[in-house]
């Protein structure tokens, strides 16, 4: 005779507590969900710059050297955005962006009001130290480069919707102006140098000239004298000065090239996208925090409290012929 099976209302059953565990920690992972403020953020995109008008090699030598050598084709990624992100996580940057005064609004939890602040970031990091702060600047400002297309994206995740672009903003000029050292640096040195000499040619040009225009204040009719001796002199100064004009006017003319030159080996900063005010959160994501909870608290309450049907289901040996 072979007896009902009970099995449907036994597992029916076996759910009551475990249901009513997952609804309390539900509830519990709800109202701590509540205290968590939420978190907004605000992206730039950045283009490569793959033309460029003055130098097109530029791109390809000296810093925008691709990531990878030539010997290994499958690794390689070429164009700017690869120094590009490594710019953005550079300590030089990452001091501007800590030690700048932003003004925002910011709450301190989800339903607190807002308040004004005004501070740098690293206080409102709310660390010690530069180095403290570095580290939770990179957990903060993500950089995410498409291998294929080459577009950067810069992400930034604060507490006050205005600090978020505003950071994100501060780092792309910050990025802008670092290129624009680095590009314009083999220039800049030029202009320098040919200024620094410009200067020492331009004195002695005109001390060339005083000592002509007092030879001839002595010497008026220096051309026509019957002396050799002074015509020579007077040759001879002439010459020295119309050679060193000419040098000026060399000097001045490389110099105004080398400030070309830098100008035109300028790397351009491509932004497709330079941030917006976020409106929305970003996280948490409540809802599914509190659905991962009454999952894994009804799961792990049920498996708990059928533990030996469990055992015996997973461990259970076959019987012996």
């Amino acid at each position: 005779m072979t007896l009902p099976s009970a099995t449907p209302f036994q597992f029916r059953a076996s759910l009551r507590r475990p249901v009513r565990h997952a609804f309390l920690a539900g509830v519990a992972t709800a109202l701590v969900a509540l205290a968590l403020p939420n978190v907004y953020r605000s992206e730039a995109r950045i283009l490569p710059d793959t033309g460029h008008g003055g130098s097109p090699s530029a791109l390809r030598t000296g810093i925008w050297a691709p990531s990878a050598p030539p010997e290994t084709p499958s690794l390689r990624e070429d164009g700017p955005t690869v120094v590009y992100a490594d710019i953005l996580r550079s300590r030089r940057l990452g001091e501007q962006l800590l030690l700048k005064d932003y003004a925002y609004a910011c709450r301190s939890w989800h339903f607190g009001k807002e308040r004004p602040v005004r501070g740098t970031l690293l206080q409102y990091l709310d660390v010690a130290s530069l180095d403290r702060g570095m580290a939770a600047l990179n957990r903060m400002l993500m950089v995410r480069r498409d291998a294929k297309s080459g577009l950067l994206t810069v992400s930034v995740d604060t507490r006050s919707p205005g600090l978020s672009l505003q950071v994100v903003q501060g780092a792309t000029q910050g990025l802008r102006e670092i290129l624009v050292e680095l590009s314009q640096a083999a220039g800049v040195a030029k202009a320098r140098f040919t200024l620094g000499r410009l200067a020492e040619v331009q004195h002695r040009s005109g001390q060339l000239s005083a000592e002509f225009q007092a030879f001839q204040d002595a010497n008026r009719n220096w051309e026509t004298s019957p002396s050799p001796r002074i015509r020579f002199r007077g040759a001879q100064l002439k010459a020295d000065v119309e050679l060193w004009q000419q040098v000026v006017t060399n000097l001045t003319l490389t110099h105004e090239q080398a400030l070309l030159e830098a100008q035109n080996d300028t790397q351009t900063l491509l932004l497709l996208d330079a941030g917006s005010l976020p409106v929305e959160k970003s996280k948490p994501a409540r809802a599914l925090l509190v659905l991962a909870a009454m999952v894994a608290a009804g799961a792990g309450s049920w498996v708990y409290l059928n533990r030996v049907m469990v055992h015996d289901r997973i461990f259970a040996k076959e019987p012996a012929p």
